[in-house]
Protein backbone atom coordinates (compact mmCIF):
# COMPACT_ATOMS: atom_id res chain seq x y z
CA UNK A 1 0.00 0.00 0.00
CA UNK A 2 1.33 3.40 -0.86
CA UNK A 3 2.04 5.87 1.66
CA UNK A 4 -0.04 8.58 0.31
CA UNK A 5 -2.93 6.66 0.37
CA UNK A 6 -2.28 5.85 3.56
CA UNK A 7 -1.54 10.07 4.53
CA UNK A 8 -5.27 10.44 2.93
CA UNK A 9 -6.97 7.85 4.63
CA UNK A 10 -5.48 8.95 7.95
CA UNK A 11 -5.80 12.80 7.45
CA UNK A 12 -8.98 13.35 5.85
CA UNK A 13 -8.48 16.98 5.97
CA UNK A 14 -5.80 17.14 4.25
CA UNK A 15 -5.63 18.60 0.82
CA UNK A 16 -5.19 16.85 -2.30
CA UNK A 17 -2.08 19.37 -3.21
CA UNK A 18 -0.62 18.29 0.29
CA UNK A 19 -1.45 14.86 -0.27
CA UNK A 20 0.32 15.26 -3.53
CA UNK A 21 4.00 16.97 -2.12
CA UNK A 22 4.16 14.51 0.63
CA UNK A 23 3.71 11.48 -1.84
CA UNK A 24 6.24 13.08 -4.11
CA UNK A 25 8.90 13.45 -1.27
CA UNK A 26 8.43 10.06 -0.37
CA UNK A 27 8.95 8.74 -3.77
CA UNK A 28 12.42 10.53 -4.34
CA UNK A 29 13.32 9.47 -1.04
CA UNK A 30 15.31 5.60 -0.40
CA UNK A 31 14.21 5.76 2.89
CA UNK A 32 10.06 5.89 1.82
CA UNK A 33 9.68 2.03 3.39
CA UNK A 34 10.76 3.50 6.96
CA UNK A 35 8.36 6.66 6.49
CA UNK A 36 5.71 4.10 5.62
CA UNK A 37 6.60 1.85 8.49
CA UNK A 38 6.57 4.63 11.15
CA UNK A 39 2.80 5.85 9.32
CA UNK A 40 1.39 2.51 9.32
CA UNK A 41 2.23 1.86 13.33
CA UNK A 42 0.68 5.14 13.83
CA UNK A 43 4.12 6.60 15.42
CA UNK A 44 4.17 9.42 12.58
CA UNK A 45 1.27 11.50 10.95
CA UNK A 46 1.52 12.41 7.48
CA UNK A 47 2.42 16.13 8.42
CA UNK A 48 5.47 14.71 10.77
CA UNK A 49 6.44 12.71 8.38
CA UNK A 50 6.47 15.37 5.75
CA UNK A 51 8.15 17.51 8.57
CA UNK A 52 10.87 15.18 9.08
CA UNK A 53 11.43 14.49 5.71
CA UNK A 54 12.04 17.92 4.20
CA UNK A 55 14.20 18.04 8.00
CA UNK A 56 16.52 15.45 6.71
CA UNK A 57 16.74 16.00 2.91
CA UNK A 58 17.79 19.71 3.65
CA UNK A 59 20.27 18.68 6.60
CA UNK A 60 21.89 15.63 4.83
CA UNK A 61 20.82 13.53 8.00
CA UNK A 62 19.40 10.18 8.21
CA UNK A 63 15.15 10.40 8.49
CA UNK A 64 15.49 7.82 11.57
CA UNK A 65 17.74 10.48 13.64
CA UNK A 66 15.53 13.55 12.26
CA UNK A 67 12.21 12.19 13.85
CA UNK A 68 14.28 10.95 17.14
CA UNK A 69 15.93 14.30 17.88
CA UNK A 70 12.81 16.21 17.12
CA UNK A 71 11.45 14.27 19.54
CA UNK A 72 8.67 12.88 17.22
CA UNK A 73 9.83 9.27 17.49
CA UNK A 74 11.41 8.00 20.85
CA UNK A 75 14.41 5.92 20.10
CA UNK A 76 13.20 2.70 21.66
CA UNK A 77 9.93 2.90 18.90
CA UNK A 78 12.38 3.70 16.25
CA UNK A 79 14.47 0.94 16.67
CA UNK A 80 11.50 -1.61 17.17
CA UNK A 81 10.12 -0.21 14.09
CA UNK A 82 13.63 -0.85 12.42
CA UNK A 83 13.62 -4.46 14.34
CA UNK A 84 10.38 -5.39 12.23
CA UNK A 85 10.57 -3.30 8.82
CA UNK A 86 13.92 -5.51 8.44
CA UNK A 87 13.33 -8.17 10.44
CA UNK A 88 16.44 -8.21 12.65
CA UNK A 89 16.81 -8.54 16.63
CA UNK A 90 16.85 -5.53 18.52
CA UNK A 91 20.05 -5.37 21.06
CA UNK A 92 20.53 -3.61 24.18
CA UNK A 93 23.30 -1.75 25.77
CA UNK A 94 23.69 -4.66 28.20
CA UNK A 95 24.84 -6.78 25.35
CA UNK A 96 27.48 -4.20 24.19
CA UNK A 97 31.42 -5.50 24.90
CA UNK A 98 33.08 -4.51 27.54
CA UNK A 99 35.55 -2.58 25.47
CA UNK A 100 36.09 -1.83 21.80
CA UNK A 101 36.73 -5.06 20.07
CA UNK A 102 40.24 -4.57 17.84
CA UNK A 103 39.41 -5.24 14.39
CA UNK A 104 42.05 -4.20 11.75
CA UNK A 105 41.11 -1.08 9.17
CA UNK A 106 38.02 -0.30 11.46
CA UNK A 107 38.39 3.43 12.66
CA UNK A 108 36.80 4.27 16.05
CA UNK A 109 36.06 7.63 14.51
CA UNK A 110 34.07 6.42 12.00
CA UNK A 111 32.20 3.85 13.89
CA UNK A 112 30.95 6.84 16.89
CA UNK A 113 30.16 9.05 13.35
CA UNK A 114 28.00 6.66 11.74
CA UNK A 115 26.47 5.53 15.31
CA UNK A 116 27.37 1.70 14.55
CA UNK A 117 29.03 -0.32 16.95
CA UNK A 118 30.56 -4.36 16.68
CA UNK A 119 28.74 -6.09 19.17
CA UNK A 120 30.96 -9.79 18.68
CA UNK A 121 32.70 -11.91 15.78
CA UNK A 122 31.00 -15.51 15.55
CA UNK A 123 31.68 -18.15 13.25
CA UNK A 124 32.90 -15.29 10.81
CA UNK A 125 30.51 -13.41 10.75
CA UNK A 126 29.93 -9.96 12.83
CA UNK A 127 27.57 -8.67 14.51
CA UNK A 128 26.99 -5.01 14.36
CA UNK A 129 24.70 -2.66 16.49
CA UNK A 130 22.99 -0.03 14.44
CA UNK A 131 21.49 3.22 15.37
CA UNK A 132 19.86 2.87 11.21
CA UNK A 133 20.11 -0.46 9.98
CA UNK A 134 19.26 0.49 6.43
CA UNK A 135 22.75 2.86 6.33
CA UNK A 136 23.78 -0.10 3.51
CA UNK A 137 27.20 2.13 2.59
CA UNK A 138 28.18 1.23 6.34
CA UNK A 139 27.16 -2.08 6.50
CA UNK A 140 29.59 -2.73 2.92
CA UNK A 141 32.08 -0.28 4.52
CA UNK A 142 32.37 -2.36 7.76
CA UNK A 143 32.80 -5.64 6.04
CA UNK A 144 35.21 -4.47 3.49
CA UNK A 145 36.92 -2.95 6.23
CA UNK A 146 36.76 -6.45 8.29
CA UNK A 147 37.07 -9.02 5.90
CA UNK A 148 33.61 -10.85 6.91
CA UNK A 149 30.00 -10.70 6.74
CA UNK A 150 28.61 -8.04 8.70
CA UNK A 151 24.72 -8.79 10.11
CA UNK A 152 23.41 -5.52 10.89
CA UNK A 153 21.02 -5.17 14.50
CA UNK A 154 19.12 -2.64 15.56
CA UNK A 155 19.82 -0.57 18.78
CA UNK A 156 19.01 3.06 20.55
CA UNK A 157 21.65 6.09 19.14
CA UNK A 158 21.63 7.10 22.93
CA UNK A 159 22.96 3.73 23.74
CA UNK A 160 25.83 3.44 21.42
CA UNK A 161 26.61 7.27 21.75
CA UNK A 162 27.00 6.58 25.64
CA UNK A 163 29.29 3.71 24.54
CA UNK A 164 31.58 5.90 23.24
CA UNK A 165 31.32 8.60 25.69
CA UNK A 166 32.37 5.65 28.49
CA UNK A 167 35.16 4.48 26.44
CA UNK A 168 36.61 7.92 26.07
CA UNK A 169 39.04 9.24 28.75
CA UNK A 170 38.22 12.65 28.18
CA UNK A 171 41.18 14.46 26.83
CA UNK A 172 41.02 18.37 26.74
CA UNK A 173 37.68 19.83 25.41
CA UNK A 174 36.93 22.27 22.58
CA UNK A 175 34.49 24.78 23.80
CA UNK A 176 32.49 25.82 21.45
CA UNK A 177 31.30 29.54 22.04
CA UNK A 178 28.66 29.64 19.15
CA UNK A 179 24.70 29.13 18.57
CA UNK A 180 22.90 29.10 15.80
CA UNK A 181 20.26 32.08 15.53
CA UNK A 182 16.70 30.73 15.92
CA UNK A 183 15.02 30.98 12.48
CA UNK A 184 11.21 31.83 11.98
CA UNK A 185 10.32 28.64 9.79
CA UNK A 186 9.74 25.13 11.81
CA UNK A 187 12.13 23.36 9.36
CA UNK A 188 14.76 25.94 9.51
CA UNK A 189 14.78 25.13 13.20
CA UNK A 190 14.85 21.52 12.91
CA UNK A 191 17.80 22.05 10.85
CA UNK A 192 19.74 24.11 13.10
CA UNK A 193 18.89 21.95 16.02
CA UNK A 194 19.88 18.94 14.00
CA UNK A 195 23.39 20.39 13.00
CA UNK A 196 24.00 21.44 16.48
CA UNK A 197 23.63 17.90 17.78
CA UNK A 198 25.38 16.43 14.86
CA UNK A 199 28.57 18.56 16.41
CA UNK A 200 31.71 16.44 17.30
CA UNK A 201 32.33 19.54 19.87
CA UNK A 202 32.60 16.89 23.23
CA UNK A 203 31.07 19.32 25.42
CA UNK A 204 28.13 19.59 23.52
CA UNK A 205 28.03 15.68 23.32
CA UNK A 206 28.65 15.53 27.18
CA UNK A 207 25.98 18.09 28.03
CA UNK A 208 23.64 15.89 25.67
CA UNK A 209 25.01 12.98 27.55
CA UNK A 210 23.51 14.18 31.03
CA UNK A 211 20.66 15.83 29.91
CA UNK A 212 19.20 12.21 27.97
CA UNK A 213 20.39 10.69 31.23
CA UNK A 214 18.17 12.69 33.51
CA UNK A 215 15.38 11.73 31.23
CA UNK A 216 15.94 8.30 31.12
CA UNK A 217 16.12 8.29 35.23
CA UNK A 218 12.60 10.34 35.53
CA UNK A 219 14.56 13.04 36.78
CA UNK A 220 12.14 16.24 38.27
CA UNK A 221 16.33 18.44 38.32
CA UNK A 222 19.88 18.47 37.54
CA UNK A 223 22.01 20.27 39.66
CA UNK A 224 25.37 21.00 38.39
CA UNK A 225 27.68 22.32 41.00
CA UNK A 226 31.33 23.33 40.72
CA UNK A 227 33.83 22.32 43.58
CA UNK A 228 37.32 22.88 44.14
CA UNK A 229 38.52 20.46 41.87
CA UNK A 230 35.41 19.00 40.55
CA UNK A 231 31.88 19.63 38.84
CA UNK A 232 28.90 17.38 40.55
CA UNK A 233 26.21 16.54 38.84
CA UNK A 234 22.87 15.13 40.89
CA UNK A 235 19.35 14.11 40.05
CA UNK A 236 16.08 15.09 41.50
CA UNK A 237 14.28 11.72 41.41
CA UNK A 238 11.33 11.03 43.18
CA UNK A 239 12.07 13.95 45.38
CA UNK A 240 15.39 13.19 46.33
CA UNK A 241 18.82 14.30 45.28
CA UNK A 242 21.47 11.42 43.75
CA UNK A 243 24.71 12.42 42.88
CA UNK A 244 25.38 10.35 39.72
CA UNK A 245 29.13 11.78 38.54
CA UNK A 246 31.59 14.08 39.63
CA UNK A 247 32.87 15.65 36.35
CA UNK A 248 36.28 17.24 36.54
CA UNK A 249 37.27 20.52 37.87
CA UNK A 250 38.08 21.70 34.10
CA UNK A 251 34.65 20.67 32.62
CA UNK A 252 33.08 23.31 35.21
CA UNK A 253 33.40 26.25 33.25
CA UNK A 254 32.54 24.90 29.73
CA UNK A 255 29.62 22.53 30.30
CA UNK A 256 28.15 25.61 32.57
CA UNK A 257 28.97 27.90 29.28
CA UNK A 258 27.12 25.20 27.15
CA UNK A 259 24.25 25.40 29.25
CA UNK A 260 23.76 29.00 29.08
CA UNK A 261 24.52 29.40 25.79
CA UNK A 262 21.53 26.45 25.13
CA UNK A 263 19.26 29.03 27.36
CA UNK A 264 20.37 31.65 25.28
CA UNK A 265 21.81 33.53 28.43
CA UNK A 266 24.65 36.12 29.05
CA UNK A 267 27.89 33.77 29.32
CA UNK A 268 30.48 36.71 30.48
CA UNK A 269 27.95 37.80 33.00
CA UNK A 270 29.13 35.43 35.82
CA UNK A 271 28.24 37.53 38.75
CA UNK A 272 25.10 37.77 38.74
CA UNK A 273 22.17 34.98 38.83
CA UNK A 274 20.48 34.45 35.47
CA UNK A 275 17.26 32.45 34.72
CA UNK A 276 16.21 31.02 31.05
CA UNK A 277 14.53 28.02 29.35
CA UNK A 278 15.47 25.51 26.79
CA UNK A 279 13.26 23.33 24.23
CA UNK A 280 15.39 19.59 24.87
CA UNK A 281 14.63 17.17 22.76
CA UNK A 282 16.62 13.75 23.30
CA UNK A 283 16.24 9.39 23.15
CA UNK A 284 13.21 10.85 21.29
CA UNK A 285 11.10 12.93 23.92
CA UNK A 286 10.85 16.77 23.73
CA UNK A 287 10.29 18.94 26.97
CA UNK A 288 10.67 22.19 28.56
CA UNK A 289 13.34 23.13 30.95
CA UNK A 290 13.78 26.34 33.28
CA UNK A 291 17.69 27.33 33.37
CA UNK A 292 18.79 29.08 36.99
CA UNK A 293 21.91 29.66 37.39
CA UNK A 294 23.80 31.51 40.21
CA UNK A 295 27.75 32.25 41.39
CA UNK A 296 29.16 30.65 44.34
CA UNK A 297 32.59 30.12 45.68
CA UNK A 298 34.01 28.15 42.88
CA UNK A 299 32.29 29.40 39.88
CA UNK A 300 28.44 29.13 38.70
CA UNK A 301 25.82 26.42 39.69
CA UNK A 302 23.58 25.34 37.16
CA UNK A 303 19.43 23.96 38.13
CA UNK A 304 17.80 22.56 35.66
CA UNK A 305 14.08 22.14 36.34
CA UNK A 306 12.74 19.67 33.46
CA UNK A 307 9.38 20.55 33.18
CA UNK A 308 6.63 18.56 31.27
CA UNK A 309 8.89 15.26 32.18
CA UNK A 310 6.50 13.21 34.43
CA UNK A 311 3.77 11.80 32.19
CA UNK A 312 0.87 13.30 34.71
CA UNK A 313 -3.00 12.09 33.41
CA UNK A 314 -4.63 15.56 33.89
CA UNK A 315 -7.96 13.53 35.37
CA UNK A 316 -8.69 14.05 39.06
CA UNK A 317 -9.26 10.02 38.97
CA UNK A 318 -6.00 9.06 38.24
CA UNK A 319 -3.97 11.65 40.78
CA UNK A 320 -4.90 9.16 43.81
CA UNK A 321 -6.51 11.35 45.75
CA UNK A 322 -8.18 10.36 48.73
CA UNK A 323 -12.20 9.19 48.04
CA UNK A 324 -13.30 11.65 50.31
CA UNK A 325 -11.18 14.40 49.53
CA UNK A 326 -11.99 14.20 45.76
CA UNK A 327 -15.28 13.82 46.26
CA UNK A 328 -14.98 17.38 47.96
CA UNK A 329 -12.92 18.94 45.50
CA UNK A 330 -15.30 17.94 42.76
CA UNK A 331 -18.58 19.43 44.73
CA UNK A 332 -16.26 22.55 45.04
CA UNK A 333 -15.49 23.11 41.32
CA UNK A 334 -19.11 23.22 40.55
CA UNK A 335 -19.90 26.32 42.53
CA UNK A 336 -20.42 28.93 40.33
CA UNK A 337 -17.40 31.33 42.02
CA UNK A 338 -15.51 31.42 45.52
CA UNK A 339 -11.91 30.39 46.31
CA UNK A 340 -10.74 26.96 45.77
CA UNK A 341 -7.34 26.47 47.69
CA UNK A 342 -4.84 24.02 47.20
CA UNK A 343 -1.70 24.01 49.86
CA UNK A 344 1.42 22.59 50.74
CA UNK A 345 5.06 22.89 50.17
CA UNK A 346 7.19 23.90 47.07
CA UNK A 347 7.07 20.32 44.88
CA UNK A 348 3.88 18.45 46.54
CA UNK A 349 1.95 18.33 43.49
CA UNK A 350 -0.43 21.47 44.19
CA UNK A 351 0.14 22.76 40.46
CA UNK A 352 -0.72 18.94 38.91
CA UNK A 353 -3.85 19.22 41.38
CA UNK A 354 -5.01 22.42 39.82
CA UNK A 355 -4.35 21.96 36.31
CA UNK A 356 -6.06 18.66 36.39
CA UNK A 357 -9.36 20.59 38.52
CA UNK A 358 -9.30 22.70 35.22
CA UNK A 359 -9.17 19.94 32.72
CA UNK A 360 -12.28 18.90 34.53
CA UNK A 361 -14.37 22.11 34.62
CA UNK A 362 -12.91 22.86 30.96
CA UNK A 363 -15.71 23.03 28.75
CA UNK A 364 -16.39 25.97 25.54
CA UNK A 365 -19.12 28.05 26.95
CA UNK A 366 -16.05 28.85 30.01
CA UNK A 367 -13.40 31.51 29.26
CA UNK A 368 -10.80 30.01 31.95
CA UNK A 369 -7.42 32.53 32.37
CA UNK A 370 -4.72 30.89 34.25
CA UNK A 371 -1.46 33.36 35.76
CA UNK A 372 1.54 31.37 36.20
CA UNK A 373 5.30 31.29 37.08
CA UNK A 374 6.38 29.24 35.10
CA UNK A 375 4.08 27.53 32.75
CA UNK A 376 4.26 23.92 33.72
CA UNK A 377 1.42 22.17 31.20
CA UNK A 378 -0.33 23.49 28.46
CA UNK A 379 -4.17 22.80 28.20
CA UNK A 380 -6.24 23.77 25.05
CA UNK A 381 -9.18 26.47 25.08
CA UNK A 382 -7.36 27.95 28.29
CA UNK A 383 -5.83 31.65 28.15
CA UNK A 384 -2.32 30.82 30.28
CA UNK A 385 -0.27 34.20 31.01
CA UNK A 386 3.52 33.96 31.92
CA UNK A 387 4.38 36.12 34.88
CA UNK A 388 7.64 38.41 34.14
CA UNK A 389 8.19 40.24 37.04
CA UNK A 390 11.08 41.86 35.47
CA UNK A 391 8.88 44.00 33.06
CA UNK A 392 6.61 44.44 35.97
CA UNK A 393 4.23 42.05 34.85
CA UNK A 394 4.05 40.84 38.16
CA UNK A 395 0.79 38.95 39.78
CA UNK A 396 -1.05 41.43 40.81
CA UNK A 397 -0.85 43.45 37.96
CA UNK A 398 -1.55 40.38 35.47
CA UNK A 399 -4.67 39.94 37.53
CA UNK A 400 -6.15 43.20 37.32
CA UNK A 401 -5.87 43.23 33.51
CA UNK A 402 -7.38 39.54 33.78
CA UNK A 403 -10.58 40.90 35.58
CA UNK A 404 -11.16 42.79 32.64
CA UNK A 405 -10.96 39.93 29.80
CA UNK A 406 -14.37 38.60 31.01
CA UNK A 407 -13.07 35.71 32.68
CA UNK A 408 -15.38 32.87 34.26
CA UNK A 409 -12.68 30.79 35.63
CA UNK A 410 -9.41 32.20 37.11
CA UNK A 411 -5.92 29.73 38.56
CA UNK A 412 -3.25 31.70 40.00
CA UNK A 413 -0.16 29.77 40.72
CA UNK A 414 0.95 31.12 43.44
CA UNK A 415 -1.27 33.77 46.53
CA UNK A 416 2.19 35.27 47.59
CA UNK A 417 1.22 38.65 48.89
CA UNK A 418 -1.68 40.67 50.00
CA UNK A 419 -2.54 42.76 47.25
CA UNK A 420 -2.75 39.05 45.05
CA UNK A 421 -5.12 37.82 48.02
CA UNK A 422 -7.01 40.96 47.89
CA UNK A 423 -7.63 40.16 43.73
CA UNK A 424 -8.58 37.15 44.32
CA UNK A 425 -11.43 37.69 47.04
CA UNK A 426 -12.56 40.22 44.98
CA UNK A 427 -12.41 38.52 41.57
CA UNK A 428 -14.83 35.14 43.51
CA UNK A 429 -17.10 38.14 45.36
CA UNK A 430 -17.38 39.58 41.42
CA UNK A 431 -18.71 35.93 40.54
CA UNK A 432 -15.59 34.28 39.62
CA UNK A 433 -14.06 30.59 40.55
CA UNK A 434 -11.06 31.35 41.69
CA UNK A 435 -8.39 28.43 41.76
CA UNK A 436 -4.74 29.35 43.69
CA UNK A 437 -1.72 27.26 45.34
CA UNK A 438 -0.46 28.61 48.99
CA UNK A 439 2.54 27.69 50.74
CA UNK A 440 1.40 26.37 54.03
CA UNK A 441 1.39 23.31 56.09
CA UNK A 442 -2.85 22.11 56.39
CA UNK A 443 -5.98 22.92 54.72
CA UNK A 444 -6.71 24.39 58.10
CA UNK A 445 -3.43 26.95 57.75
CA UNK A 446 -4.50 28.87 54.50
CA UNK A 447 -7.16 30.60 56.57
CA UNK A 448 -4.72 32.28 59.05
CA UNK A 449 -2.35 32.49 56.03
CA UNK A 450 -5.14 34.59 54.54
CA UNK A 451 -6.08 36.55 57.64
CA UNK A 452 -2.36 37.15 58.43
CA UNK A 453 -1.48 39.04 54.91
CA UNK A 454 -4.65 41.37 55.62
CA UNK A 455 -7.38 40.10 54.24
CA UNK A 456 -10.60 40.86 56.07
CA UNK A 457 -12.06 37.40 57.65
CA UNK A 458 -15.89 38.66 56.47
CA UNK A 459 -14.98 38.37 52.97
CA UNK A 460 -12.56 35.50 53.42
CA UNK A 461 -15.67 33.93 55.10
CA UNK A 462 -17.89 34.83 52.34
CA UNK A 463 -15.26 33.79 49.47
CA UNK A 464 -13.84 30.72 50.58
CA UNK A 465 -15.45 27.29 49.66
CA UNK A 466 -12.44 25.00 49.65
CA UNK A 467 -9.22 24.51 51.58
CA UNK A 468 -7.11 21.35 50.73
CA UNK A 469 -3.87 20.56 51.46
CA UNK A 470 -1.01 18.19 49.70
CA UNK A 471 1.87 15.89 50.03
CA UNK A 472 3.76 13.88 47.59
CA UNK A 473 5.39 10.68 49.07
CA UNK A 474 7.45 7.85 47.05
CA UNK A 475 5.87 4.87 45.84
CA UNK A 476 6.90 1.20 46.32
CA UNK A 477 8.45 -0.72 42.74
CA UNK A 478 4.90 -3.01 42.07
CA UNK A 479 7.95 -5.61 41.05
CA UNK A 480 10.10 -6.04 44.30
CA UNK A 481 8.16 -4.83 47.16
CA UNK A 482 8.74 -6.87 50.07
CA UNK A 483 5.53 -7.79 52.39
CA UNK A 484 6.43 -8.06 56.65
CA UNK A 485 4.36 -8.15 59.44
CA UNK A 486 3.76 -4.68 61.59
CA UNK A 487 5.17 -3.94 64.71
CA UNK A 488 3.68 -3.28 67.48
CA UNK A 489 4.65 0.87 67.37
CA UNK A 490 3.79 0.41 63.61
CA UNK A 491 0.27 -1.72 64.48
CA UNK A 492 -0.89 1.18 67.03
CA UNK A 493 -0.73 4.21 64.48
CA UNK A 494 -2.52 1.84 61.91
CA UNK A 495 -5.27 0.82 64.06
CA UNK A 496 -7.49 3.87 62.98
CA UNK A 497 -7.55 2.44 59.68
CA UNK A 498 -7.40 -1.15 60.05
CA UNK A 499 -10.09 -2.90 59.70
CA UNK A 500 -10.64 -6.61 61.16
CA UNK A 501 -8.80 -8.30 63.60
CA UNK A 502 -5.45 -9.77 61.53
CA UNK A 503 -2.17 -8.17 62.47
CA UNK A 504 -1.23 -5.27 60.17
CA UNK A 505 1.34 -6.03 57.23
CA UNK A 506 3.53 -3.73 55.82
CA UNK A 507 5.43 -3.21 52.54
CA UNK A 508 8.93 -2.59 52.65
CA UNK A 509 11.43 -1.27 49.78
CA UNK A 510 13.50 -3.86 48.81
CA UNK A 511 15.24 -2.84 45.06
CA UNK A 512 15.09 -3.86 41.59
CA UNK A 513 16.41 -3.46 38.08
CA UNK A 514 12.44 -1.97 37.41
CA UNK A 515 13.40 0.77 39.77
CA UNK A 516 17.28 1.19 39.59
CA UNK A 517 17.57 -0.38 42.75
CA UNK A 518 16.09 2.05 44.58
CA UNK A 519 12.65 0.37 46.00
CA UNK A 520 10.40 3.45 45.18
CA UNK A 521 9.03 4.26 41.14
CA UNK A 522 7.25 7.69 40.87
CA UNK A 523 5.27 9.63 43.41
CA UNK A 524 1.68 9.49 45.00
CA UNK A 525 -0.59 12.19 46.62
CA UNK A 526 -1.35 12.71 50.65
CA UNK A 527 -4.42 14.50 50.43
CA UNK A 528 -6.72 16.55 52.70
CA UNK A 529 -10.07 18.91 52.08
CA UNK A 530 -11.58 21.06 54.50
CA UNK A 531 -15.03 22.33 53.13
CA UNK A 532 -16.41 26.00 54.26
CA UNK A 533 -19.66 25.51 55.80
CA UNK A 534 -21.58 27.36 57.87
CA UNK A 535 -19.83 26.05 61.04
CA UNK A 536 -16.69 26.79 59.36
CA UNK A 537 -17.79 30.19 58.16
CA UNK A 538 -18.84 30.87 61.54
CA UNK A 539 -15.24 29.89 62.66
CA UNK A 540 -13.14 31.99 60.45
CA UNK A 541 -15.34 35.47 61.95
CA UNK A 542 -15.06 34.61 65.61
CA UNK A 543 -12.32 32.52 66.66
CA UNK A 544 -9.99 32.38 63.68
CA UNK A 545 -8.33 29.79 64.92
CA UNK A 546 -6.25 26.71 62.90
CA UNK A 547 -7.15 23.64 65.27
CA UNK A 548 -11.22 24.58 65.48
CA UNK A 549 -11.14 24.70 62.01
CA UNK A 550 -9.14 21.12 62.17
CA UNK A 551 -11.76 19.78 64.10
CA UNK A 552 -14.86 20.77 62.77
CA UNK A 553 -13.66 19.24 59.54
CA UNK A 554 -12.48 16.06 61.49
CA UNK A 555 -16.43 16.19 62.65
CA UNK A 556 -17.47 15.95 58.88
CA UNK A 557 -15.88 12.92 58.79
CA UNK A 558 -12.96 14.73 56.52
CA UNK A 559 -9.59 12.73 55.67
CA UNK A 560 -6.62 14.16 57.36
CA UNK A 561 -3.13 14.00 55.36
CA UNK A 562 -2.20 11.62 58.38
CA UNK A 563 -5.47 9.40 57.83
CA UNK A 564 -4.84 9.43 54.10
CA UNK A 565 -1.41 8.66 54.45
CA UNK A 566 -2.17 5.70 56.32
CA UNK A 567 -4.48 3.96 53.83
CA UNK A 568 -1.68 4.24 51.55
CA UNK A 569 0.26 2.22 53.97
CA UNK A 570 -2.22 0.14 54.58
CA UNK A 571 -2.44 -0.40 50.94
CA UNK A 572 1.09 -1.57 50.06
CA UNK A 573 1.37 1.55 47.83
CA UNK A 574 3.98 3.43 50.01
CA UNK A 575 5.92 3.39 53.50
CA UNK A 576 4.67 4.55 56.97
CA UNK A 577 8.67 6.35 56.73
CA UNK A 578 7.38 8.07 53.73
CA UNK A 579 4.24 9.39 55.29
CA UNK A 580 6.12 10.39 58.54
CA UNK A 581 9.02 12.13 56.30
CA UNK A 582 6.24 14.67 55.23
CA UNK A 583 3.27 14.80 57.71
CA UNK A 584 4.26 16.41 60.60
CA UNK A 585 1.65 15.92 63.09
CA UNK A 586 -0.26 12.63 63.46
CA UNK A 587 -3.87 14.25 63.15
CA UNK A 588 -6.77 12.71 63.96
Amino acid sequence: MRLSSLASSEQPHRTDRASADLSALVDEDPQAALAQALLEQGLLTAEGIERTLHASRASGTPLSSVATRLGLVTEREMARAFSALLEIPLVTRAEFPATLPHLGGLNPHYLRTKRILPVNLREGRLDLAMANPMDTAAVAGVAYAAGCPVRPLAALESDIEDYFERQDERHAVRHDASEAGSATARTSDDIDRLSDLASDAPVIRLVQRLLGAAIDAGASDVHLEPGPDALSVRYRIDGLLHETEVLSGRLAEPVVSRVKLMARLDIADKRVPQDGRIRFASRGRSLDMRVATFPTLHGEAVVLRLLGQQTVALQLEALGLSRSGLQTLREALRRPHGIVLITGPTGSGKTTTLYAALNEIRRPELKIVTVEDPIEYTLPGVSQLQVKAEIGLTYASALRSVLRNDPDVIMIGEIRDRETADIAVRAALTGHLVLATLHTNTAAGAVTRLLDLGVEDYLLASTLVLSAAQRLVRRLCAHCKLWTDADDSAARMLACVAQGADAPRLAQARGCPHCLGRGYSGRLPLFEALPLGAAERDLIRTSRSEEALRASAARHGSDSLWRHGLQQVQAGETTLDEVLSVVEERGR
